[in-house]
């Protein structure tokens, strides 16, 4: 029965996670797209939508297909200030759309942030559909969106290229990004230094780029590497050749072998291809010049710098542990490392405390951009606005989130002022620069007036000395460097070609920011004086003659296209049928079929089960709702026994039912709470139905990469009501990073029943797994007993110790790869008052978690541990477990 239940909730766990915050949202259906998105953006919708069809159409035509669904396009309301966008096929074909790219104009080098998003992501959905196999086929016309089925010993892939790697399909959408007259990131210095350094080094190799790996340049190697991957098979093999590769893909019944679909495709085998495109950037760029100044620092990440009159800071880390503020004195050199608790984003100085840009929850439904302090608390009056700087009066210059959808808006305190195609620089005196973009024209701007022009995309400035001469950054030949405008020409003020920021320490030396294949470093150095232009961008794969490359206009506002008000429960759709065929000694044959239901926004879902097994047959529903702040859910099924067979007992119930109300109400810093209502009555306890009431707060910081959190405090508590007995109880976890990835828990937890009887199961429950009643908080978990137990008084303590080990063991053809491991120790004390005695228990256990990489792609945990337990029957309990506990 355990796999029943597990039909039952699994779809619900899959389709839980919320991808927009609870808003009011309208919908406008039509045959192919349904545009899903908040009042704010009624009026750009029409145009937004004729883009996207002239999107579609060019890809139909170099896909090499036509969707076989309909596409549901959600743009995000202004109460979800994020800087993303996200594709997926499960458990519909969706894309989701969100506003809050003015922060990151310097990295993508869009002219519009809106135009960059839909030509990517809608490159994914093209990338994901097609089905070339008959398998897949006739799985997806029968079992709808599911990544993969079984039919007893026949695996199939209803949606193969779900198994395709992300260094193609990021990398592929990228280079698409960069056809149509919008910029993107193939333009920028930043990507070229990033990928020439790596060439240089030997770091591109097949089993570095296709596995999720713990080494510099992390996930962005899937875009910057694969996008220069692809642009490359795109000059040597033609835009169709390329983007049919995913036809080509879905093509194969088991969708693992993509060197054999290169070979296919291209005639050559990936490795090979790869080989050659890195001969062909070496060769290219056998130029490139490393900067050599005085180091002061390394990162993994690097973000702005700014500065003050006497100093110059920004923030770093290692990526594993606590982020530090970097400051560089300008009159005495000092240099200053703070650690503290920062989100990732350029530091402000304000009032004497340090502030980072970035977005943040500040409330259950509200995610904002603005300057947060160290325990990530919004700063005052910064809500909704990437700040820029101020001016000599106080006024903040910033982009106005909400205007910003498309391309940054300045604003000087309350007024607009222009807009723009970088980040802002103000100077001490208020003057302001920046630069627009027209077509494949930068200008660099002073107080709205034009200066100087260049071809690219890719510049921002930096730094103004005491004659007045602008310093910007932009690319050159072999990647990205500075220069300066001193009124009538450029300079070039770096030999280095991996320089990727600057600020003046005086007129003559530099801090600058630097990109190397382990990481980013911080280096002075002295200025040279080259009269030099800024590198002309080449565009080598831009479509001038494109219906989208024409379309070079903000989307305009129009008359707004006919909608009706979005309700999740009646949108609604067919999504997959889950299905399972097994065979037990106990149970005979087993079949489970499960129906899902669910809508656009992934607000609500629905599951309809029916499992049959040689003795009994289930029926059964499940529905959870997450489209306002007060989730819900609730699920109900029945049993139908064969004559004379029960699982526990003849007395066992013929049905089962839960339901429950879960209200968040903290999120704001680190911090989150939470409070629960549940009612559970399970089919298989002729006794417990359990009515409990629960609340929970954490504050998790958790840096990076880093294996387990690196600050975690968590306190649940809890009062249970089940027939005339009522619980109560509390827990309490703790962890901290030491170093050099170690780290130190605390468990504790103390649990009361009024009343105790094994025998109608009253009391805590004690035992080796959890209960079917998975939301029952008056339980306890022992492995090593051998029996189930219920306390009057309960009591554990635990004490835990683990250490991580990097042991990079990547392979490219081979299915298993290995990231990491972590040793653990922990100990235990359990404190029971039984019926009839009080027992107390040990347990020491020592355990080893490898993170193994599964198809290049999945880390999946599996520990392996032994327990010791001097009182329990058998002493010693080895576990093999695809996770672990803690």
């Amino acid at each position: 029965m355990h796999k029943i239940l597990l039909s039952l909730t699994l779809p619900l766990y899959l389709f839980s996670g919320t991808v927009v915050v609870p808003d009011n949202y309208q919908i406008n259906e039509s045959e192919n797209i349904d545009y899903i998105y908040s009042k704010e953006y009624q009026k750009i919708i029409p145009q937004i939508k004729i883009y996207q069809e002239q999107i579609m159409k060019q890809y139909e035509k170099e896909f090499g297909f036509k969707l076989d669904e309909k596409m549901h396009v959600g743009i995000a309301s202004n109460n979800n200030q994020i800087a993303n966008a996200m594709v997926t096929p499960i458990p519909l074909n969706l894309q989701f759309l969100y506003g809050g790219g003015a922060g990151m104009v310097d990295y993508f080098c869009f002219d519009s942030w809106l135009k960059t998003i839909l030509i990517h992501e809608t490159a994914h959905n093209y990338q994901l559909n097609p089905k070339e196999n008959w398998i897949s086929k006739t799985s997806h016309a029968v079992l709808g969106n599911s990544g993969f089925s079984m039919l007893g010993p026949l695996l199939m892939f209803p949606i193969p290229n779900i198994l395709e790697n992300s260094f193609i399909l990021e990398g592929n959408a990228m280079m698409n990004e960069s056809r149509f007259g919008n910029g993107g990131r193939l333009y920028s210095g930043y990507a070229l230094a990033e990928v020439v350094a790596m060439a240089h080094a030997g770091e591109i190799r097949p089993e570095m780029m296709y596995n999720p790996t713990l080494t510099f340049p992390y996930g962005e190697k899937y875009y910057l590497i694969g996008g220069f991957f692809q642009q490359f098979l795109v000059k040597k093999y033609g835009i169709k050749k390329v983007n049919k590769y995913f036809k080509t893909y879905s093509g194969q019944i088991l969708p693992l072998f993509t060197s054999s679909v290169f070979k296919k495709q291209f005639g050559k085998p990936f490795k090979i291809l790869l080989a050659e495109f890195v001969d062909d950037i070496k060769e290219k760029h056998k130029g490139f010049k490393s900067t050599n100044g005085e180091l002061v620092a390394k990162s993994q990440f690097h973000l702005p710098f700014n500065s003050s009159e006497s100093e110059i800071y920004t923030l770093i880390g290692d990526a594993l542990s606590s982020p530090k503020i970097l400051t560089f004195n300008r009159q005495n050199r000092a240099i200053e490392k703070e650690s503290g608790s920062w989100r990732r984003g350029e530091v402000f100085k304000v009032d004497g405390e340090y502030y980072t840009q970035t977005s943040a929850k500040v409330s259950p439904t509200k995610i904002v951009m603005g300057l947060y302090d160290e325990g990530a608390f919004l700063k005052e009056n910064s809500d909704s606005k990437v700040t820029q700087g101020f001016m000599p009066n106080g006024d903040r210059v910033y982009f106005d989130i909400a205007n910003s959808i498309e391309r940054p808006h300045i604003f000087v305190g309350e007024e607009f002022y222009d807009t723009s195609n970088s980040s802002v620089y103000v100077d001490k005196r208020g003057n302001l620069y920046y630069f627009k973009q027209n077509g494949n024209k930068r200008t660099l701007y002073k107080n709205k007036k034009a200066l100087f022009s260049y071809t690219g995309h890719y510049g921002f400035v930096t730094d103004v000395d005491r004659e007045n001469s602008i310093y910007f950054i932009a690319k050159s030949e072999h990647g990205s460097t500075a220069y300066l405008y001193n009124g009538s020409n450029t300079k070039r003020v770096t030999l280095g070609d991996d320089i990727i920021d600057l600020k003046l320490i005086n007129d003559q030396e530099a801090l600058v920011a630097t990109m190397t294949a382990k990481g980013f470093t911080y280096q002075t150095l002295k200025l040279i004086s080259k009269n030099q232009n800024v590198t002309k961008t080449e565009y080598p794969i831009q479509e001038s003659q494109s219906k989208i490359t024409k379309n070079r206009k903000l989307f305009k506002t129009s008359t707004p296209l006919p909608t009706k008000e979005y309700y999740s429960l009646s949108q609604l759709e067919y999504s997959s049928l889950s299905q399972s065929l097994g065979y037990s000694t106990q149970d005979g044959i087993s079949v489970t079929l499960g129906a899902n239901f669910v809508d656009p926004l992934l607000q609500n879902s629905l599951t309809g089960v029916v499992a049959y097994e040689e003795n009994r047959t289930v029926a059964g529903l499940a529905y959870n709702n997450s489209a306002s702040t007060l989730e819900f859910g609730a699920n109900a099924f029945g049993v139908n026994h064969k004559d004379g067979y029960f699982l526990n007992n003849e007395e066992e119930d013929d049905y089962g039912y839960s339901a429950y109300l879960h209200l968040p109400f903290i999120a704001s810093g680190y911090w989150r709470g939470s409070a629960t209502l549940d009612y559970t009555k399970a089919f298989d306890s002729i006794y417990r139905k359990p009515t409990t009431f629960s609340m929970d707060f954490s504050n998790n910081k958790q840096y990076g990469l880093s294996r387990y959190p690196n600050h975690y405090n968590q306190l649940s508590l809890f009062a249970t009501k089940d027939r005339d007995n009522q619980s109560y109880g509390a827990s309490y976890s703790w962890m901290h990073d030491i170093a050099w990835q170690t780290y130190i828990g605390l468990n504790a937890s103390y649990m009361q029943s009024d009343l105790t009887d094994g025998a109608s199961e009253k009391g805590i429950r004690v035992s080796d797994d959890l209960a079917n009643i998975q939301n029952e908080k008056a339980q306890i978990m022992m492995p090593t007993i051998n029996e189930t137990l219920y306390a009057k008084e309960a009591t554990t303590a635990e004490i835990s110790l683990r250490k991580t080990f990097d042991t990079p063991l990547y392979f490219f053809s081979s299915p298993i790869s290995l990231q990491r491991e972590s040793l653990y120790l922990k100990h235990k004390i359990y404190d029971l008052e039984l019926q009839e005695e009080n027992k107390k228990f040990t347990e020491s256990t020592i355990g080893l978690t490898s993170d193994i990489i599964f198809l290049n792609q999945f880390v999946l945990p599996i520990s392996v541990e032994a327990i010791y337990n001097e009182d329990a029957v058998d002493d010693t309990t080895v576990r093999v477990l695809f996770s672990e506990e803690f």
